[in-house]
C-alpha cells in the first residue's frame, strides 16, 4: 500500500485545486491508499474536513495565528475567502511562512515517513519540501496559477524555482502549460506530465435535467475582475427575456464592487454564493448556457462540469481551451469561443479594447441564447467518449502511473 502525504498551502476545497485535491483522495481511497494532508487553514476554522480522510490523517498549519500572523497566503490575489497576497510578502513574512511550513512538514513526515509527497502549485510550499526531504519521491501538480504567481510575485521567483526544479515530476494540465512549466522553470521534458483534470460524472450528468423553457444563464467562479465578471454583468444588460445566476464567492474590495454591479441588474441577476458540488451540479442541470468570460485559468474543469450536465457553453480562447473543449462541441456549436482582449500582463484587459470584447460577448450569448431556443433538449451522448476520458477515476489512473514510475 502506497504511503502519499498530500500538501496543499491553502484551504482544500475553497477553489479549483482544493477540489482537485479532494478528488485524489477520493480516487485513491478506492484503490486503498495510505492517505495523509497538510493544509493551510485560518484560526477561525474549526476543523477540516475531507471525505475519506481521518481526522488524525488531517495536519492543519494555522494562519491568523503567533506563528503565522497574517491571512491565508493565497495562490490566486483574488480568493474565496480572507486572504493575504504573495506580491506583498516581505523578508519577514516569507521567514514566518517558511518557519510554520517547514515546522509542520518535519512533524508529519518524522511521524507518518511517506513513500510519496505529492504536493499542489510550483510555488514557495513546494520548494521548501524539496530542499528539507530531497531522498523522498516529490510530484506536483500545476494549477496554472503558480505561473502566474512568478509574474505577480516575482521577488520570490528565484527561491521557488531553484526547489521546484528538482522536483521529480510535475503534472501539468494541458499541452500549452507543459510548454510554459518547462520554459519558466527549466525543466527537461521528461520532468513535466500532462495528467489533465476531471469532473465528477456521479455529480454531473444530464440525470433529473430540469431546463425549463426560459433561458437561464450561469457563471461558476470567483468574483473577479481577471475572471471577466463586471464585463459579463454589463454584456447581459440589455439582453431581454433571461436571468444570470452567479455562482461563487470572493472577498475584499473588488468582490464586493462586482456584487453591488449584479444586485442593480437584479431580478435577471441573482447572486448564489459559494456552492458545493453538489448544489453547483443542480444549478448546472437547471441551466441553458454556462459564461465563463475569464481572462486567465489553469484548466477549467467547470467547462466539462457544464456539458457533462447538457450546457451550451461560452468561453474565452484562452492558451491551452483546445486541449480541454472537445472538438464535436466546438464543431456543432455547443461551445463558443469568445477572443481575449488584448491584455496587459497576465489578465489585466487595456481599457480600449473593453468595447469590442463585451460586444463579442453580447454576439456570443445571443447566438447561444437562439440555439437553445431552438433546442429545448439537449443530450450529450456525441461527448460521451471525450467526457469519459476527463472522469477522476480516469485522470487517478494517470497520476497513479506516476506515483508508481517516481518509487522504482
Amino acid at each position: 500500500m502506497i504511503k502519499v502525504l498530500h500538501c496543499l498551502s491553502q484551504i482544500p476545497g475553497k477553489t479549483g485545486s482544493g477540489v482537485y485535491l479532494q478528488a485524489l483522495v477520493r480516487e485513491g481511497h478506492k484503490l486503498g491508499l495510505d492517505q495523509w494532508l497538510i493544509c493551510g487553514v485560518p484560526a477561525s476554522m474549526p476543523k477540516v474536513e475531507i471525505d475519506q480522510l481521518a481526522d488524525h490523517h488531517i495536519f492543519p498549519i494555522i494562519f491568523d495565528a503567533p506563528d503565522l500572523p497574517f491571512p491565508v497566503a493565497g495562490m490566486s490575489d483574488v480568493m474565496p475567502y480572507p486572504s493575504s497576497c504573495f506580491s506583498s510578502f516581505n523578508q519577514d513574512a516569507l521567514t514566518h511562512y517558511e518557519r510554520a511550513f517547514a515546522t509542520k512538514v518535519r512533524e508529519v513526515v518524522n511521524k507518518i515517513h511517506p513513500d510519496i509527497i505529492h504536493s499542489h502549485h510550483l510555488w514557495l510550499m513546494t520548494a521548501l519540501i524539496r530542499r528539507l526531504f530531497p531522498e523522498i519521491p516529490l510530484v506536483t501538480t500545476s494549477h496554472g496559477t503558480d505561473l502566474r504567481q512568478l509574474h505577480l510575485a516575482d521577488h520570490l521567483a528565484l527561491r521557488v524555482i531553484s526547489g521546484c526544479q528538482e522536483v521529480d515530476k510535475v503534472m501539468a494540465l494541458n499541452e500549452e502549460q507543459k510548454r510554459k512549466i518547462m520554459e519558466l522553470y527549466a525543466l527537461d521534458e521528461q520532468q513535466v506530465v500532462v495528467t489533465g483534470s476531471g469532473f465528477r460524472n456521479d455529480l454531473f450528468n444530464t440525470d433529473l435535467c430540469t431546463k425549463g423553457p426560459d433561458i437561464k444563464l450561469i457563471y461558476a467562479g470567483k468574483l473577479s475582475r481577471a475572471k471577466g465578471v463586471p464585463w459579463l454583468l454589463e454584456a447581459v444588460e440589455n439582453i431581454k427575456d433571461i436571468t444570470l445566476a452567479i455562482a461563487g464567492g470572493g472577498e475584499g474590495e473588488e468582490a464586493e464592487k462586482i456584487r453591488q454591479q449584479a444586485k442593480q441588474l437584479a431580478p435577471k441577476v441573482t447572486l448564489l454564493g459559494a456552492l458545493s458540488q453538489e448544489a453547483l451540479a443542480e444549478e448546472f442541470k437547471k441551466s441553458h448556457i454556462f459564461v465563463l468570460p475569464s481572462f486567465y485559468e489553469g484548466l477549467p474543469l467547470v467547462l466539462l462540469e457544464a456539458l457533462a450536465c447538457g450546457c451550451r457553453v461560452i468561453i474565452t480562447k484562452l492558451p491551452g481551451i483546445n486541449d480541454i473543449c472537445p472538438k464535436e462541441a466546438v464543431d456543432t456549436g455547443l461551445i463558443t469561443m469568445v477572443p481575449l482582449p488584448e491584455l496587459l500582463g497576465h489578465d489585466v484587459p487595456k481599457a480600449d479594447d473593453l468595447p469590442r470584447f463585451i460586444q463579442n460577448l453580447q454576439t456570443a450569448i445571443n447566438e447561444q441564447i437562439n440555439e437553445a431556443r431552438q433546442q429545448q433538449t439537449f443530450c450529450c451522448l456525441p461527448l460521451e467518449e471525450t467526457l469519459q476520458k476527463n472522469t477522476w477515476n480516469q485522470i487517478f489512473s494517470r497520476v497513479l502511473e506516476i506515483y508508481q514510475e517516481v518509487l522504482q
